[in-house]
Order: C-alpha cells, then structure tokens, then sequence
C-alpha cells in the first residue's frame, strides 16, 4: 500500500447472530420468560373476569397489543377489587410491565448487527423509525438482568393471584347478583327529564 493511501477504514456487520450464541441464548430466554409473564397475566384475567375459559381466551386473544391487555385486567381489577391496597398492588405491577414491555420490545424487534473489529461489538439499530438511528451495543449482564427482571414480574403475578384467589367468589357474585342496565323510553320527541315545549307558559 502507497505510504500516503489512508488505511482500510471499511467495517463488516453481519446482520445475525449465528457467530454469537449467548446472546442468542439470552434471548431466548427473554422471549420463554416474557411467554411466561403473558400467560400468568391471561390467568389473572380468566379468574377475575369471571368468564369460562374459551370465552375468556377469545376475548384475550382478541387483544393484540400488551398495552390492551394490561388496560383490560386493569379495568377488571379497579371494578372487582374492594380494597385500595390490593389495587394499588395490581396497579404497581402493571405499570411495571409496562416499561419492561418496551426493553422487551427492544431485544426481540431491533435489528441485530456483529462488527468483525477486534472488540467485536454486539449492537442493536435502535429508533429504526425516526432519522436519528443510533448503534446501542448490548451486552450478556443487561439481557441476564432483563430475564430475571421478566421472571420476577411473572412470580409477582402468579403470587397475586393466590392473594386474591379466596376472595373472588365473593367479588363476583356481588356483581352477579346487581340488576342489569334497564333502559326507559321517553315519549317521542321528550328525552328524559326535559319538560316539553312550552310546558311553562301553560296555566
């Protein structure tokens, strides 16, 4: 090479991860332990919801997104639950599903490269939607400490469902025994409660 021609910059990514294997295995094991999770928070549903398990598993089903899915159980359980403590317990669980959901998100969605440098980076294509893409290099502690974090969140799940378990018999046949939503037509053209035209200048 002339002396005065620059050096090689040039970097080779491999877009996989085949070269890698504990991070593949690290993720999957984020993936079994998120499976993990969305079970126990779909059993948490089945219960509270009171639904037999095909309907409660078409309905669940039926939700795509974890978003919805947590808002649903969440719904269930502010209406169902009779105490503040236990709601607050189910809020705070939920709520932190929600930010591991996103770092989930991250590891399973983004886009995986490999540099052939000698420090061999590991990275993900992070804001792959906006103009400001940026390489984020992953390393095996973090998605160690999101798999346990994942487990975690799951136990904590599982563990609150026999918290409540003796008292949903109860929760809900209180809310099988209230009346249904019974609907009352007014006279055509008078909605309930208004007076009808003219009804104050009459003598």
């Amino acid at each position: 090479m002339p002396p005065d021609e620059p050096p090689d910059e040039r970097i080779t990514i491999t877009f996989h991860l085949d070269g890698v294997p504990k991070h593949a295995e690290q993720l999957g094991h984020i993936s079994a332990a998120w499976s993990n999770l969305e079970f126990n928070m779909y059993v948490l549903f089945e219960i509270m919801s009171g639904s037999p398990p095909a309907i409660a598993r078409s309905i669940w089903n039926s939700i795509e997104s974890t978003r919805g899915r947590r808002d649903m159980v969440l719904s269930i359980g502010q209406v169902l639950i009779d105490n503040d403590s236990e709601k607050n317990i189910l809020d705070d669980i939920l709520r932190r599903i929600a930010k591991t959901s996103g770092q989930r998100n991250k590891y399973v969605h983004d886009t995986w490269g490999v540099t052939d440098t000698k420090k061999h980076e590991i990275f993900q294509i992070r804001d792959q939607s906006t103009a400001s893409q940026k390489m984020e290099e992953v390393t095996i502690p973090d998605m160690q400490a999101t798999v346990a974090h994942i487990k975690k969140l799951g136990g904590e799940l599982h563990d609150f469902k026999k918290r409540i378990a003796p008292k949903l018999g109860a929760w809900l046949e209180k809310y099988r025994k209230l009346p249904s939503i019974s609907l009352r037509y007014a006279p055509k053209g008078h909605p309930p409660g208004r007076k009808p035209k003219g009804f104050h200048g009459r003598p």
